[in-house]
């Protein structure tokens, strides 16, 4: 029993003087990586067209919010959260009107990314890393991973609106595009 106090109490010291920093910031930066990894994965998967997708984005949102927040309250801290978030906004805009949709006999929408959805997400986390570089090189704002996972989530819930409203702009009967071999079983879909 001891020892576990001890232990908390070693590791509380730690973080207390910015000695733990490293093992938390490595902590969250393995989730981030995982989150981010998940994300990334399902969206090159056919998948249903469906708002149980805004589960992912209020998870995102809400972890991306808890503190110590998405940023420092400094004016930089607060104006880099902001071009941040935008450019999410931006990037989710531009994949949800360019990612590959069809509906199948029955009327489900389904999606699968293709190239252009891979290159517009390589766009998008690169120009997320290039404004957390911009900001810690000019403002000394250190990396802040809820801005990260909070700009996921706005992205994603762009994305997840544009393609929404494009959805129920096809028609019955298609084919997943060019040709893929489409999941098992999903009626209308190429395979």
């Amino acid at each position: 029993m001891d020892e576990g106090r001890t232990a908390v109490s070693a590791v509380a010291s730690a973080a207390a003087d910015g000695n733990g920093a490293g093992l938390l910031g490595a902590g969250n930066a393995v989730v981030i990586l995982g989150i981010v990894g998940l994300v990334l994965f399902l969206q090159f998967r056919a998948r249903r067209v469906r708002a149980v997708a805004f589960v992912w984005v209020a998870l995102l949102v809400v972890r991306g919010l808890l503190p110590p927040g998405p940023a420092r309250t400094t004016a930089a801290g607060l104006a880099f959260l902001a071009v941040g978030l935008v450019v999410s906004a931006v990037f989710g805009w531009l994949r949800g009107r360019t990612m590959p949709l069809w509906r199948d006999r029955d009327g489900v929408v389904w999606r699968r990314g293709d190239s252009v959805t891979l290159r517009l997400w390589l766009l998008t986390i690169g120009a997320r890393f290039a404004l957390t570089g911009v900001e810690y090189a000019l403002f000394h704002e250190p990396f802040d991973g809820g801005s990260l996972l909070l700009g996921l989530g706005l992205s994603l819930a762009v994305q997840q609106v544009v393609l929404m409203r494009r959805g129920r702009a096809l028609t019955p009967g298609g084919t997943e595009p060019r040709g893929g071999l489409g999941p098992a079983g999903v009626p209308g879909s190429a395979g």
